[in-house]
């Protein structure tokens, strides 16, 4: 084989898996209750007081499990008119619930999604997921993004 047709495959094989299937690095998972996500300029508004993160919710309610991510430039650019599909194993059950968030558009200075099972979704701060997975698929249901946890992979 010659050398230009290697640098190419090595640079195929690199940009398909930049564009597909790229898995995010870090996912952190905390129950918050309402009062731990009410900042103070929402007292003088009345308006919720999002700062540097974004929050997609399964209902209006605040309290509940959150799904928390950065948001790089990469995904930043990945989430344009997309959906987020989250599926959780919860403990002492075994089937999977699947939850769709639509993303609102992401302004600028935004740098985390929260991604948050509220309100009968997520009633108690006891209930804890034994399993999980994110995936970001366009409308096609093509796999832009992907990330899981440890035992999602296990039978």
């Amino acid at each position: 084989m010659s050398k230009q047709f290697v640098l190419l495959l090595c640079l195929s094989l690199f940009y398909s898996s930049v564009l597909f299937g790229k898995e995010l690095t870090r996912v952190s998972l905390r129950y918050f209750n309402a009062n731990e996500l009410t900042r103070i300029p929402e007292y003088f508004s009345g308006k919720e007081y999002t700062g540097k993160m974004v929050y997609c919710r399964t209902n209006q309610e605040r309290e509940g499990l959150y799904f928390s991510f950065s948001l790089n430039q990469y995904f930043r650019k990945l989430l344009t008119e997309k959906n987020i599909i989250l599926s959780v194993i919860r403990n002492g059950r075994t089937e999977i619930e699947r939850f769709t968030f639509s993303l609102p558009v992401i302004e600028e200075g935004k740098n985390e999604i929260f991604l948050g099972l509220t309100g009968k979704d997520w009633a108690s701060n006891k209930v804890k997921p034994i399993a999980w997975k994110i995936e970001l698929k366009n409308s096609n249901e093509d796999l832009f993004l992907l990330k899981k946890s440890f035992l999602w992979s296990h039978d």
